[in-house]
């Protein structure tokens, strides 16, 4: 970063992580990747007609799932990395870098002034939030954070409003 410049970070969580994947989202993005049909057809097949039971002494329930990528399993991470990776791909500002690492994201923007930092950041978060949407996805404003970094020497007031589901980001 150039002396001078302002770097905004806005870490992101996802609410409910991998339990939220949407898996027609996830078939989507395979189709995308022109994915040879006997996978997608795996991978259609492996959502398909799952259920959850909870047995107790006195009962047993079963229900539908049709979300969700289970961390325990071999598949689940792989199928939530290619419905986040879509987000990766996003016509992000040339000042604006997405890093994720399993369900964490991570936003960086830069510019020459605060205010400048700030509006290219909201801006990146609703393009994020409009993906969040369509892929039935929820970003948890209370666990994601803002970070503002700048080499600057001058002392300015480095608070930025950041919003996300239009509630102001914690810095």
């Amino acid at each position: 970063m150039r002396e001078g410049h302002i770097a905004i970070l806005v870490s992101l969580d996802v609410k409910g992580a991998f339990d939220a994947a949407w898996w027609p989202s996830t078939l989507k993005t395979l189709k995308e990747l022109k994915c040879p049909k006997n996978l997608y057809n795996l991978a259609k097949s492996y959502f398909s007609e799952r259920t959850a039971t909870l047995s107790t002494n006195t009962m047993q329930m079963e229900r539908d799932v049709t979300k969700g990528c289970p961390q325990g399993s071999c598949c689940g991470p792989g199928f939530w990395n290619i419905q986040f990776n879509s987000l990766l791909n996003l016509n992000f500002g040339k000042r604006t870098k997405a890093i994720a690492f399993a369900n964490d994201l991570l936003i960086a923007t830069r510019a020459e002034t605060m205010r400048e930092a700030e509006n290219l950041t909201n801006i990146e978060i609703s393009k994020i939030l409009n993906w969040a949407k369509d892929n039935k996805i929820i970003f948890n404003e209370q666990k994601s954070k803002v970070m503002v970094i700048t080499r600057r020497k001058r002392r300015e007031n480095k608070d930025v409003l950041i919003y996300l589901n239009n509630k102001p980001l914690e810095q």
